[in-house]
């Protein structure tokens, strides 16, 4: 798969080469203080990478704030508007509110941003359409 750049707890991080993306997997449930901070690392492995897109695999894990969908939205939308078009894959969440909290984020990061997000009931959908050139 990829090499793994980040993981504690709440998530794991892996750059993937074949196809130029951060997959994240995601678990539990993460205050928004530490999702905060782990934002933060997300966008600065964007920018180590030059990555053009991410895997958000959000199926165990337990939904975010809305304050902190605005803050992701915002961060995500920020690093696709320098970068330019950015692919974005979203494995739906099993977890009923976790799937609104996606939804949600999806609405807010595509607001004037060159951000295209596809959701994916499966991983291998979603990485196939990140290795489409």
């Amino acid at each position: 798969m990829g090499r793994i750049v980040y993981e504690d707890k709440n998530l794991r991080l892996e750059y993937v080469n074949d196809g130029n993306y951060i997959h994240e997997t995601w678990w539990g449930i993460t205050t928004s203080e530490v999702f905060y901070k782990l934002l933060n690392i997300i966008v600065d492995e964007l920018n180590k990478t030059n990555a053009d897109g991410l895997i958000l695999d959000a199926r165990e894990h337990k939904g975010l704030s809305p304050e902190a969908q605005e803050v992701a939205a915002k961060a995500i939308g920020g690093y696709a508007k320098e970068h330019g078009k950015f692919k974005e894959a979203i494995i739906v969440p099993k977890d009923i509110f976790s799937r609104f909290s996606v939804e949600n984020y999806a609405k807010k990061v595509k607001i004037d941003t060159p951000v295209d997000t596809r959701f994916f009931d499966n991983l291998e959908a979603a990485e196939e359409w990140h290795r489409e050139k």
